[in-house]
C-alpha cells in the first residue's frame, strides 16, 4: 500500500508540474482563452464555452439552447446539410454539443493541419445557420421518436424522471433537452434568435488543447466567428435554496408495461452552500458508498444479498445547485428488501466505518483518480467545471491529499447528510403491482405517469 501510495504521489506532482508548465492564459479580443499547450501529437481539441444554458430557455420551449447548437449542421444561406457534412466527414472531424441548465458547449476535435477550414466552417455555422424547415421536420421527428423510446428504457426513464420530480420549483427541473410539448412549439425562427443570443449576448470562454501553432486560431474566431466578450456581463442564476420542493420525502412509482425489475433512485437537490461544502470529502464520501465493486452499496447489496447487479451513489455539485442520491434496481419481489437494506447500509456506515476500511477506500479512489483525467477531453471538460464553480485549478492535483487527510467521524457525518436526508424523494420505475407491495410494507405511494414527463 505504501508503494501504491508513494508512485500515486509522484504522479501527481509530475502532473502539477506539467500543468504548470504548459497550461497557458490568454485573451482574444475579450475572449478568455484557456490553452493546454501539447506538442505531443498532430490534433487539436477545441471546447467552445458559453456562459447561458437552458435555463434562459423560454417556458414551453424547452430543449431550445440544445437544439440550436445541436442542430447547426441542417444548413446555412449558402451551404445545404450534405455540404457541411461532406465537408466535416472530410477532415475527419469530431464535433458535438452539450446543454446544462447553466452553460452550454460545442467541441470540435481533428487533425492540426485541417483545423483552419475546419473551424472556419464551424464558425460560419454559427453566424449564417438557417435551420431549413423540410431538415428540422426530420430532426424533430427523430427527437420525438427517442423520446418516446425512453419508455422502453426503464433505467432512463427512471433518471429522467427522478431529476424532474426531486428539482420541481427549483428552476432546474426542466429537462434541458426538451420533450414532446416543446419539441412541437419550437421553429426555425425560434433556433435562429437563440443562436443570435449565443453569438452576440452572451459572454464565451475558448478551451484549447494542441501544438503553439493554434495561435493562427485567433483571427478565425474574431473575422469568421466574430466573437467578442466586450461589453457584455456574467450570466447569473439564482443561487437554489432548500426547502422548496413539495415532493421532499415522497416515494413516486412509475408504472410500465410487463416490467419484472424495478428501477430505484433515491435523492434529492442541495442548496448552492451545501452543494460546495467540503468538495473532497463529499465526492469520496460517494464514491466510498457507491463508487465501484468494493463500494459498501456494492458489497451489501450485491456481494451479500444478492438483491441487485449493480449500485451506486452520487454527490455532483453544479454551480448554482447540487444534486445527491442512489441509484440501483432489482426484482419486483425483492423491492422492499432492496430500500430496507439501503436504509441499514446508510445507517450503519454514518455511525461506524472501520478504519482498516476507510484506508483501502482511500487508495482505490485515489489510484482511479488519475484514471478520470487520463483523456483530453475529460481533463478540459474538468477545467471548464473549476472555471463555472470558481475553483482553483490547483484543487485538481490536491484532491488526492485532500482524501488522504480526512477522518472516520467526518465521513460517517458525510453519509448522515447526503444519504439519510429526510427530504430524500424516491423514484420508482415497475410494474404496477409494486403498489400494493410497498404500501403493505409501510411505504405511502403516489402513482405517477410517465407520459406526463416526456
Amino acid at each position: 500500500m505504501k508503494k501504491i501510495i508513494l508512485l500515486l504521489l509522484i504522479s501527481l506532482t509530475s502532473f502539477a508540474n506539467y500543468l504548470d508548465d504548459n497550461l497557458k492564459k490568454d485573451n482574444w479580443e475579450g475572449v478568455e482563452i484557456i490553452w493546454l499547450v501539447d506538442n505531443s501529437f498532430p490534433t487539436y481539441d477545441i471546447s467552445i464555452f458559453f456562459e447561458g444554458g437552458a435555463y434562459d430557455d423560454p417556458k414551453g420551449k424547452e430543449g431550445l439552447t440544445a437544439l440550436s447548437l445541436n442542430l447547426l449542421t441542417l444548413g446555412t444561406n449558402r451551404y445545404n446539410q450534405e455540404h457541411i457534412l461532406d465537408t466535416l466527414e472530410f477532415y475527419g472531424v469530431s464535433y458535438g454539443a452539450n446543454s446544462t441548465h447553466e452553460y452550454a458547449t460545442y467541441d470540435v476535435s481533428g487533425l492540426v493541419k485541417d483545423v483552419l477550414p475546419t473551424m472556419k466552417m464551424v464558425c460560419h455555422m454559427f453566424r449564417d445557420a438557417t435551420y431549413p424547415k423540410k431538415e428540422l421536420k426530420k430532426s424533430i421527428k427523430r427527437l420525438k421518436t427517442a423520446q418516446r423510446r425512453m419508455i422502453t428504457n426503464h433505467g432512463a426513464l427512471a433518471s429522467y424522471i427522478s431529476r424532474i420530480v426531486t428539482l420541481r420549483k427549483t428552476g432546474f427541473e426542466r429537462p434541458a433537452d426538451g420533450n414532446l410539448n416543446s419539441y412541437n412549439r419550437i421553429k426555425g425562427s425560434d433556433l435562429t434568435a437563440r443562436l443570435k443570443q449565443l453569438n452576440n449576448e452572451t459572454r464565451k470562454r475558448i478551451y484549447i488543447r494542441g501544438p503553439e501553432e493554434l495561435e493562427s486560431l485567433r483571427n478565425v474566431f474574431k473575422n469568421d466567428c466574430k466573437w467578442s466578450n466586450e461589453g457584455l456581463t456574467a450570466k447569473n442564476y439564482p443561487d437554489v435554496k432548500r426547502g422548496l420542493s413539495p415532493n421532499a420525502g415522497g416515494v413516486f412509482l412509475v408504472p410500465v408495461k410487463d416490467a419484472n425489475q424495478a428501477q430505484v433512485r433515491i435523492g434529492t437537490y442541495m442548496s448552492k452552500e451545501e452543494a460546495h461544502a467540503d468538495y473532497a470529502l463529499a465526492a469520496f464520501t460517494s464514491k466510498f458508498m457507491g463508487g465501484g465493486f468494493t463500494s459498501r452499496l456494492m458489497q451489501a447489496l450485491r456481494v451479500n444479498s444478492g438483491l441487485t447487479y449493480s449500485a451506486g451513489s452520487y454527490a455532483s455539485p453544479q454551480k448554482n445547485y447540487g444534486r445527491k442520491g442512489i441509484s440501483t434496481f432489482t426484482k419486483n419481489e425483492t423491492i422492499v428488501e432492496l430500500l430496507q437494506k439501503i436504509d441499514e447500509v446508510v445507517k450503519k456506515n454514518s455511525k461506524n466505518i472501520p478504519q482498516d476500511l476507510l484506508q483501502r477506500n482511500k487508495v482505490f479512489v485515489k489510484g482511479n483518480y488519475l484514471y478520470e483525467l487520463e483523456s483530453t477531453s475529460s481533463f478540459l471538460a474538468t477545467l471548464q467545471y473549476y472555471d463555472t464553480v470558481g475553483r482553483p485549478y490547483k484543487d485538481i492535483y490536491q484532491y488526492p491529499k485532500a482524501v488522504e487527510a480526512l477522518t472516520r467521524e467526518q465521513v460517517q457525518n458525510k453519509v448522515k447528510s447526503l444519504f439519510q436526508d429526510p427530504d430524500n424523494v424516491t423514484v420508482i420505475v415497475g410494474n404496477i403491482s409494486l403498489k400494493e407491495t410497498l404500501e403493505k410494507a409501510g411505504y405511502k405511494v403516489n402513482v405517477i405517469k410517465a407520459e406526463d414527463y416526456l
